[in-house]
């Protein structure tokens, strides 16, 4: 039996001198220490004394690249009984192990009983010691295996003496019961003098710590080239990683639990306003960080013509749509960051119970879900180029809802007149442009408003710009994309169609348009938002016709609606709306469109806005039911105005005089198709240098490839599919010609609770 060499050091004090000046010389008095029990532990658990000897070599190069992370509280014992296990599991020699000592069992004994019981238990010992606790197992290992007196190991565990002998009594009557079951009987008293005499008394090889550290000081400071070595130590590193993911993700999902529960509860006040706004920008912004490509510059071509905005004089100069107009925004640092959205307060309770979104938050100056989620956006200074014409001190913001809070590529709006009064472009003094983000077509907004414009309602002209910005010190003339300039709907636009730049213009954002609210403008004045100025007799015929919706008898209301309304336009208004499945307007969700109140009858009229979800694109139902939408219950849930409109028996001539009349001359497929070609060719290239993703997005919508699912579509997220417009057009008009004929129904839309 090889006796264990005196101890000279501590293993701790071994390791703080290899900490500070490595070298092999270093860890000798470990390696004098541990050679043995190591050894004997891998002949053990491999069966051979030459893998026992690659393996003890491989455990000693590890602690030598290992030695700097071990932690002070680490008994070195167990720790290198580990490594063993690991490395022989590396070696797997296993399966050699039990042959070995069953050929040994079977040879005559003339040992001792205490040594005669050593056969049976040295096959069966690693894997019941594995088993024990680490603090056991140390405790076991230094007082049996090492035969260490007690006041040693409780030195080394770093306790009394007392709990150090439970610590052993406990783990060898572990280590019996485990054997036990394994078909090895015996006491705890027999088995500690049988580990005690023979857990290290197999043989060392000559020369083995020797060659030992040679290999350590060959690969000081590197990774050992032993195999053996590098495999132990790539499984430990795992192991560690492994351990702390085990421990990591449950201590932090309990702590996010716990926070969100508290979040949760603090938020419930204004029924989870917060937290949900939260989300659903998050959200947002992750799917659209996944579809999102850098734009390259264009034009690349000296050939594509550059309009001038010098020769703009009117509207109609600069609106005509399939100009593409170059426009800039000049920034300093400061103005850019001025453009991000401003934090407030988001609107409590604005989720209602059947999955419906409020769309007024009191506390914003404009209306929509931005304001409902807690945004704003403030006007800042920047420079401005269009179309060769420069301007130097404009007012600029960010417009719209969800998309300008998640996308790149936002929305904005130019105000000329704002911080340099009388500056203006041909008579205009305000710019939109509309960043297309939802739309994979691009024309729907373009090609909604021409075809309102063409069935003789006042709607906005439209155009295309290329938009770039400089940051000052960030960079210089970056391209933003392809945008569609929407002309606003304000004094200039009213003077133009009603004749009189004294026109109020409200633009309402509610599901209950024309509820009878009382008798004060005030309560009135947040909901319809007026754009414009209104006398207050003008501000009372708003009411006189929100009493008259909610009060009046059928028969009252038949009779003076056409006093305050006018029905004729509305019909046009209504029939455009329909026809275009246009649902996220007054048919549903009660925004998307303003309301005018024409001073040469004093009757209000209706102008389309913000169409990029016309066409049957909407969220609220599948594209088959948008095609088969019923035109005589066009509006969904309860929406009192427009069923009591279209109860009056008169507006349902007017109307389905208006839907024969487009349905023959301007909802044509062949005519629609021509123009959706004619507006593709032009605006295809600019979107060709916005990204690939778009331009295989618009190629489908507009007929150009065929409808092929992409990766992570989802029907209502930021990639969703792009919709075919031509195919749209086809089934509306067939489906609005047999509702026509009486030979369909067609379809009445709900919300997704069913109302």
């Amino acid at each position: 039996m090889n006796a264990l060499p005196p101890i000279i050091a501590t293993d701790r004090e071994c390791l703080e001198a290899w900490r500070r000046q490595p070298g092999a010389e270093r860890l000798r008095p470990l390696v004098d220490r541990y050679v043995a029990f190591v050894y004997a532990s891998a002949f053990r658990r491999t069966g051979s004394a030459e893998h026992a000897a690659e393996v003890t070599q491989a455990v000693f190069l590890v602690l030598a690249r290992r030695a700097r992370r071990l932690r002070k509280k680490t008994v070195l014992t167990g720790w290198l009984f580990h490594v063993t296990a690991v490395a022989c599991r590396k070696r797997a020699g296993r399966p050699k192990l039990r042959s070995w000592w069953r050929w040994f069992r079977r040879k005559p004994s003339a040992v001792p009983p205490v040594i005669a019981l050593w056969p049976r238990v040295a096959p069966e010992l690693e894997a019941a010691i594995d088993r024990l606790s680490p603090a056991q197992r140390d405790a076991v290992l230094l007082r049996t295996l090492l035969h260490q007196d007690l006041a040693s190991v409780a030195g080394i565990l770093r306790t009394s003496e007392r709990r150090a002998d439970k610590r052993v009594a406990r783990g060898v009557k572990k280590l019996t019961r485990r054997l036990r079951r394994r078909g090895v009987v015996t006491d705890a008293e027999t088995l500690a003098q049988v580990c005690a005499a023979e857990g290290c008394a197999v043989p060392v090889p000559e020369g083995l710590t020797d060659g030992i550290l040679a290999s350590i000081d060959e690969r000081l400071g590197r990774k050992p080239s032993f195999k053996l070595a590098r495999r132990t130590l790539n499984t430990l590193a795992w192991a560690r990683w492994r351990r702390r993911f085990a421990i990591g993700v449950p201590t932090f999902s309990v702590l996010l639990a716990i926070l969100g529960a508290v979040a949760w509860r603090i938020d419930a006040r204004t029924g989870h306003s917060r937290l949900i706004s939260a989300f659903i920008v998050w959200k947002t912004r992750f799917d659209v960080w996944r579809v999102t490509e850098p734009v390259r510059p264009w034009p690349t071509n000296a050939a594509t013509p550059r309009l001038d905005a010098g020769i703009v004089r009117n509207a109609r100069d600069l609106y005509q749509t399939t100009n593409i107009w170059l426009a800039h925004l000049n920034f300093t640092r400061e103005q850019w960051l001025a453009l991000e959205p401003k934090h407030i307060d988001p609107l409590p309770n604005f989720l209602l119970p059947d999955g419906m979104i409020l769309l007024r938050n009191p506390q914003a100056r404009r209306s929509g879900l931005a304001g409902v989620l807690g945004y704003e956006f403030d006007w800042t200074r920047a420079g401005f180029e269009f179309g060769s014409v420069a301007f130097t001190n404009v007012a600029v913001r960010v417009k719209g809802n969800l998309t300008s809070l998640c996308w790149p590529k936002r929305a904005f709006k130019v105000d000329l007149n704002r911080f340099a009064k009388g500056q203006k472009l041909g008579g205009l003094d305000e710019l939109t442009f509309n960043s297309l983000a939802w739309d994979y077509s691009c024309l729907m907004d373009a090609l909604g408003h021409e075809f309102f414009r063409d069935a003789g309602v006042p709607a906005p002209r439209t155009a295309y710009a290329w938009l770039s910005a400089s940051v000052a010190g960030r960079w210089d003339r970056k391209p933003l994309g392809l945008y569609l300039m929407v002309e606003p709907v304000d004094k200039a636009f009213v003077a133009e169609r009603f004749g009189s730049k004294g026109t109020p213009v409200f633009k309402p954002v509610t599901y209950e348009l024309f509820k009878h609210l009382g008798d004060d403008w005030s309560v009135y004045a947040g909901i319809y938002d007026l754009k414009t100025e209104a006398t207050p007799e003008q501000q009372r015929r708003v009411i006189e016709l929100a009493r008259l919706v909610t009060s009046a008898t059928d028969a009252a209301f038949a009779a003076q609606i056409g006093n305050l309304l006018d029905l004729d336009e509305f019909a046009r208004f209504l029939a455009g709306e329909v026809l275009l499945s246009n649902y996220d307007s007054i048919l549903a969700d009660g925004q998307n469109f303003y309301m005018v109140l024409d001073p040469r009858s004093n009757k209000f009229g209706f102008v389309p806005w913000d169409l990029d979800a016309a066409w049957g694109d909407f969220w609220l139902a599948t594209k088959p039911e948008f095609e088969r939408a019923s035109i005589w219950h066009p509006w969904v849930g309860e929406n009192r105005f427009v069923e009591r409109v279209m109860a009056v028996e008169e507006f349902r001539r007017l109307y389905r005089l208006h839907l024969e009349d487009f349905l023959t001359r301007l909802f044509v497929p062949h005519r629609l198709h021509r123009r959706i070609d004619e507006m593709a060719a032009v605006i295809h290239d600019p979107l060709a240098a916005e990204s690939a993703f778009r331009l295989n997005k618009f190629e489908q919508a507009v007929g150009l490839k065929p409808l092929k699912p992409s990766p992570g579509e989802t029907p209502q997220g930021v990639n969703h599919p792009a919709h075919e417009l031509k195919r749209f057009i086809e089934a509306r008009a067939k489906s609005v010609r047999q509702q026509l004929d009486g030979k369909s129904k067609g379809m009445i839309l709900k919300y997704p609770g069913g109302w």
